[in-house]
């Protein structure tokens, strides 16, 4: 790599210190992490833009949960295939496994979390370029009625592709085709704006504007915090052509808006960036009865095999969990949002690349951990069906809950695995009930988890129409999941 691109990729020390917020220290740490936006491209989950950060985050949940996490997604006998062809080793039985594994020299590799190429050190600065203009442009596009703002982290389904933009704006007319959900828009949104992370630039400058360029996106703002520089695209049938300002420095490419770049990045006090002509045609959106696709709407059962399973749009949409990321990591703030995540992580690399993340031997003793463990499947079962048993009995008899029945793992073909808890729906419950009070005097294995009928996502409904086991109580399918509500616009009378 040449010198020249070098500094393109890492500004210098100096060069960053003056670009960086006042607020955040510059630490190495901040070049480690990938920016945590979660999207589907080409039947991938990707976390930051790339497969990279997909890779990170799941060396980063195996290290922080353990193998188990991911081997519950998958029979053993895909893993040690996956390990055979990973390795290029023949090996077959345990003991020519454990052989094998013992041979290795130790190494704590595999806990190196430096990944230099995944990260920024201006994540301070996307930061505030981010809010200000997201709030700049929604309020000058909501006051005069042009549409609605919205991102980050909305959205925007593009064929098979799921891309979650800074920014996204629709207008008017466009939101009248009722195809804006509550956490994704389906097609092109009117204006997508994007604020680069200096040394992953090329992703929003070369990568996404291609995607968005095929996906007919009308407008593309390519926002870099550090040069402050602004490219507007807008797209046309030859494709994307950049626009120039106008004489006065204003930038009018969308309609009944008006930017002036140089008002925003010298932030001078009561004048707007924003401004925009007035909409005589009003409208809202508000929600009404209906259903749509959203989280949970579909179980959680993915295609794990060697090679990569392309994710469908609307599994991704039903599993994706919030784009959160805590120490641990816990992803999405959950358990349940770890294990989605988890789950279509290794959809996307495959177990052959997987198991690249780990030593060998480590992968040997879970692996053979887990076997013994399967072998005492049965009594395991067993021993779980009676505290699901007692637990029923306990709420319909000491909280006078009418009915208890059970969905999940528990009465499946497939062994018990990390993720297995069980899964209780009540229903019949009375007002005074409270979830909580009952679960935190249980022991923490089992887990045991309690979903009131009311509260159910699809998924679980539906699994419980078509696969409940009841414990106790008569089931009369008469309670129902509170109605779903889908959002809508409406254009308003004059």
């Amino acid at each position: 790599m040449s010198d020249q691109q070098k500094q393109s990729k890492f500004p210098p020390t100096q060069q960053g210190l003056e670009y960086h917020c006042a607020s955040q220290s510059i630490e190495l740490s901040e070049c480690s992490e990938p920016e945590f936006r979660l999207e589907l491209v080409e039947g991938k989950f990707l976390v930051g833009g790339t497969i990279e950060g997909s890779r990170w985050l799941l060396k980063e949940a195996l290290i922080g949960w353990g193998l188990e996490a991911a081997i519950a997604f998958a029979p053993l006998e895909k893993w040690w295939e996956a390990l055979r062809v990973a390795c290029e080793v023949p090996c077959q039985s345990p003991d020519e496994w454990l052989t094998w594994a013992e041979d290795l020299p130790l190494s704590p590799d595999y806990q190196d979390r430096w990944y230099p190429p995944l990260g920024s050190r201006f994540k301070g600065e996307h930061r505030w370029v981010l809010d200000d203009l997201r709030q700049g442009l929604s309020t000058a596009i909501s006051t005069a009625g042009l549409g609605k703002c919205f991102g980050p982290n909305y959205g925007m389904c593009l064929g098979n592709h799921v891309f979650t933009p800074d920014i996204l704006v629709r207008t008017s007319n466009r939101l009248a085709e009722n195809t804006c959900h509550d956490c994704y828009m389906e097609g092109a949104a009117d204006l997508v704006v994007e604020i680069v992370l200096p040394e992953q630039k090329e992703v929003d400058e070369r990568v996404r504007w291609q995607y968005y360029e095929q996906g007919n996106v009308l407008h593309y703002w390519v926002v870099n915090p550090t040069s402050k520089q602004i490219q507007f695209w807008r797209w046309s049938p030859q494709g994307y052509q950049l626009q120039s300002l106008d004489t006065d420095g204003c930038y009018r490419g969308v309609t009944g808006l008006t930017f002036n770049p140089e008002l925003f990045w010298s932030k001078e006090q009561g004048l707007p960036a924003f401004t925009s002509i007035w909409q005589p045609r009003r409208w809202e959106m508000r929600y009404s009865q209906g259903e749509e696709l959203g989280w949970g709407s579909l179980e959680l059962a993915p295609i794990v095999d060697l090679q990569p399973h392309a994710i469908q749009p609307e599994q991704f949409i039903a599993w994706c969990p919030e784009t959160k990321l805590e120490s641990g990591p816990l992803i999405g703030g959950s358990e349940i949002g770890t294990r989605n995540a988890i789950a279509m992580l290794l959809m996307s690399l495959g177990l052959v690349e997987t198991v690249k993340l780990m030593p060998g031997y480590e992968w040997v003793r879970i692996l053979r951990r887990i076997e013994r463990q399967q072998q005492q499947d049965a009594r395991l079962k067993q021993e779980w069906w009676q505290y699901a048993q007692t637990l029923a009995q306990r709420l319909q008899s000491e909280y006078q809950v009418g009915g208890v029945g059970i969905i999940g793992d528990l009465i499946k073909d497939a062994p018990l695995n990390f993720w297995s808890e069980i899964h209780l729906i009540l229903w019949e419950v009375p007002e005074k009930f409270e979830q909580w009070r009952f679960l935190e005097d249980l022991p923490n294995n089992p887990r045991v988890c309690l979903t009131e009928v009311e509260r159910a996502t699809p998924a679980q409904w539906q699994a419980l129409c078509e696969i409940r086991t009841v414990l106790v109580g008569q089931w009369q399918g008469i309670e129902q999941p509170r109605r779903r509500k889908r959002l809508q616009f409406y254009w308003l009378s004059d």
